[in-house]
């Protein structure tokens, strides 16, 4: 996982830096370091959730490079990889632990109506790709061992980050432009797909 995690770093980092020059192989870098990660997961001793997992990670690979042809079909293509994940997440517990959804309702009731509000003809899909994607973070609450870092913990923290670049994604797109907005989306999402591919590695 180290290497994988080292070479998925270095091809964001092309991608972040190199981006304008890429040209038409833009998107195709863009894609590489989520799916490394995919790979690695995907070759570990499977078990059910960690194949879910390893399929949602591959799915979040390909809507990187969709999303730069069209935003809705990259929209489309990362709810799916977001509900493969939300399956993945289940496998590990099961229990509702609606005390853990709380905080999450929250963030959602902070956020969705600002952006749904500015999103226009996208409100619709905007609206329910943050039910997705929160209920994933949820879910990741919710498979939580305890206060110690675990593999719960790493995956947890790693569907927040996620949760955080999408935000950030839509606030800069539908509500006010950020300022150095690329890194900080594409910073939190890959931290936060790194971070949930090595919590399913974790897990036995």
């Amino acid at each position: 996982m180290t290497i994988a995690a080292f070479l998925a770093a270095f091809l964001a980092l092309v991608h972040l830096f190199a981006e304008e020059s890429l040209g038409a192989l833009g998107p195709f870098v863009k894609m590489t370091p989520v799916m490394v990660l995919a790979g690695f997961v995907l070759r570990a001793p499977g078990t059910r959730a960690r194949r879910l997992a390893g399929l949602g990670l591959v799915v979040g690979a390909v809507a990187d490079a969709a999303i730069e042809f069209s935003f809705i079909s990259g929209l489309a293509t990362f709810l799916l990889a977001h509900l493969l994940y939300i399956a993945a997440f289940v496998q590990v517990d099961r229990r509702l632990r609606l005390g853990r959804l709380l905080p999450v309702a929250l963030w959602a009731a902070a956020a969705l109506p600002v952006l749904v509000t500015h999103a226009g003809p996208l409100a619709i899909p905007v609206l329910v790709y943050g039910i997705v994607i929160f209920t994933m973070i949820w879910r990741a609450a919710a498979a939580l061992e305890g206060p110690r870092w675990n593999a719960g913990t790493i995956g947890l923290l790693g569907a927040i980050l996620f949760g955080l670049s999408d935000t950030l994604l839509g606030y800069s797109r539908f509500v006010q432009p950020l300022p150095a907005s690329n890194f900080l989306i594409m910073g939190t999402y890959w931290s936060g797909q790194a971070l949930i591919a090595a919590s399913f590695l974790k897990r036995p």
